[in-house]
This record gives structure tokens, sequence and C-alpha cells, in this order.
């Protein structure tokens, strides 16, 4: 009897030690001066309103330094008259076009093309479980769309949602 029981706590304690390691706890990136506050997984950086309401991206919004970024599907939910979006998977570029207007950002690197001018950004569209994070104030100017930062209250307001 001894036996089973011993072997039952050692298989949970082995179990138990398995599910840490399987699941760290999430640590706290460092907050700079100059960015917004760090915001845990569970809540998202930013509130992005387009002429549509609420946008409700595929994953939370987050800033690098003092950018906003979100995923790729962020811009088409904006509802900006006129906006066509294409993408070239042989150059992982995402074009953005309306009227005589052209954004370009590229996968993995920090520089857009807002008609035909390079553009640094603060960091690099990058690909994230699957789906490109993009800066989206870059591509909303870019496209001549209005657009205002409410840092009171952490949103984004594009086109006719500006209040």
């Amino acid at each position: 009897m001894k036996k089973i029981l011993i072997a039952s706590l050692l298989g949970t304690a082995v179990l138990g030690a398995g599910a840490a390691q399987a699941a760290p706890a999430p640590t706290a990136a460092p907050a700079s001066a100059s960015a917004p506050a760090t915001t845990t997984s569970s809540e998202p950086a930013a509130k992005i309103y387009g002429n549509d309401g609420l946008v409700k991206p595929s994953a939370y919004p987050f800033f690098i330094k003092s950018t906003l970024y979100a995923t790729s599907d962020v811009i088409k939910q904006l509802g900006i008259e006129g906006l066509n979006i294409s993408w070239d998977a042989k150059t992982k570029t995402y074009t953005y076009t309306r009227g005589d207007h052209t954004v370009k950002i590229m996968a993995d690197s920090n520089v857009a093309w807002v008609d035909g001018k390079e553009v640094k950004l603060q960091g690099s569209a990058t690909f994230k479980r699957g789906v490109l994070r993009v800066p989206v104030g870059i591509i909303v100017r870019g496209v001549g769309e209005s657009i205002k930062w409410d840092k009171a209250t952490e949103t984004l307001w594009v086109g006719d949602s500006i209040k």
C-alpha cells in the first residue's frame, strides 16, 4: 500500500512540475518613459474605432515605442472608403491604395513607402501567429484618412468616428 501511495505522489509531483514548465508565468515588459503603459495579454493596448464603429482585431493591438501596431485585418475593418488592399506573398508586402495615395509595408522591415517616399518606422511589421502586425497610423495617414489619438482613453479614432 505504501508503494502505491508513494508512486501516486511521485506521479503527481512529476505532472505538476511538467505543467509548470509548459506554461511559465508571464513577465511584464519593461516600460519606457515615452511609451504608453504596457498592458497585460488580457487587455488591449488601445481601442480602435473606424468609420463603421469599434474594430475587433484578431489579436490585441500593441505599441512599439509610440507607434500602435495591430493585425493587418484592422485596416480592412476601418471602413475607409475607396481603400484597396493587396498582398504580394512573394515579397511579403501589403499595398494600400486610395486615390492618388499608396502605402507599402513589407514584413520584417522597419521602412514603409508612402507615395514613393521612404518612411522609417519605430518597429518592423512582423508576423506573429501567422498574421502580419502593421503600423496603423502610417497606413491611415498615408492613404489620406483622418486620425486622432486620445491618450486619456487610449483610443484611436479614424475618419468619421473622430469625436
